[in-house]
């Protein structure tokens, strides 16, 4: 079993909602009516509260925040939270797995070159300089098959 210490990168929401109550909350007994009028504090409270919940299963807690996601997008047309984070916090979290990096960086490789009409990489000079060296080994090879062949006429 790893050891996991406590990361401050992966994201964390503690400070979102900190003013969620740990006893019983007056929020549980509300009916649908009372629930409409609250507000988005009064909401995340009630939201923090039921996600702690220790049967909650963790399929039901995922589509509930896709759909917040995708709502607060289509709203503000922005993501509520940093991306590039998002993203880091959850490679870090899963230790960096090496197939899931490389498929991402060959598919953002692959859409920036279709949305831009080049390659995202330059060739790196190590690059050519192989190619240069198969091109010379190329010719170094043909040249003895050459001299191979002239040789065996010659007997």
């Amino acid at each position: 079993m790893k050891l996991r210490k406590h990361n401050s990168t992966v994201l964390n929401a503690e400070d979102k909602f900190s003013h969620v109550c740990d006893g019983p909350s007056p929020l549980k007994q509300l009916t649908r009516q009372e629930l409409s009028r609250l507000d988005l504090t009064q909401l995340g409270e009630l939201a923090s509260q039921l996600l702690n919940d220790k049967d909650l299963k963790i399929g039901k807690v995922h589509p509930f925040f896709w759909s917040m996601v995708e709502t607060y997008v289509d709203r503000f047309q922005l993501y509520p939270f940093d991306i590039n984070r998002a993203l880091f916090s959850y490679l870090e979290l899963h230790d960096f797995p090496e197939e899931s990096v490389q498929e991402l960086i060959h598919q953002l490789e692959s859409q920036f070159e279709e949305a831009h009409g080049r390659p995202l990489r330059r060739p790196t000079k190590r690059a050519c300089q192989k190619d240069v060296l198969d091109d010379e080994i190329k010719e170094l090879r043909d040249s003895l098959k050459y001299a191979a062949m002239v040789a065996e006429s010659d007997e």
